[in-house]
């Protein structure tokens, strides 16, 4: 019998709020591709702004490059959130297609607000994370608690760099 807990598949690179994070991730998902890992995913752009002010966010098809906005335009003296939630649809179909094509990772741009009040991408987080595939996405640290009671404190807690990614995926027993 076998004593040792049980660890899931999944991590977080937590940070503060900082779009270097982000090229992070790009640069390991692409470094897996490269190695011949089947990486499916969303990955978060830099954000940008709107003629009117609004603030844009886009994520990135890790499979393809395609990039979808996943916020809507409400003017730049909008406050509250601006997440779209017809794109955020779409962009789970990018997410399910992780785990119908058995992914060797799927990488999820964010755990924020949405998921952590169980909306977003918390239902596609928690359903690759039911297949085994291992999930890598990014936590700001105002939502690790949420982030903690999402995945029952199980999940690995990443620096966001290169090495902290690399060492984790290595280390991964499947």
């Amino acid at each position: 019998m076998n004593d040792k807990p049980t660890c899931i598949a999944i991590a977080a690179v937590l940070h503060d709020n900082d779009n270097q994070t982000d090229e992070t991730i790009w640069r390991f998902v692409k470094q897996l591709q490269q190695q011949g890992q089947r990486v499916h995913g969303v990955v978060q752009a830099p954000q940008t702004y709107t003629h009117t002010g609004a603030r844009q966010m886009t994520i990135i098809d890790v499979t393809d490059d395609r990039r979808l906005i996943i916020s809507q335009d409400r003017g730049g003296g909008a406050r509250g959130c601006c997440v779209d939630p017809g794109a955020l649809a779409e962009a789970s179909a990018i997410l399910r297609r992780a785990g119908d094509d058995i992914a060797d990772l799927a990488v999820i741009n964010r755990f924020g607000k949405l998921e952590a009040e169980g909306e977003g991408f918390a239902a596609d987080m928690l359903a690759l994370m039911s297949t085994g595939i291992p999930v890598l996405t990014a936590v700001k640290r105002k939502h690790l608690d949420a982030w903690r009671d999402f995945t029952g404190g199980m999940a690995a807690e990443l620096q966001p760099n290169e090495t902290a990614l690399r060492d984790w995926y290595t280390n991964l027993s499947r």
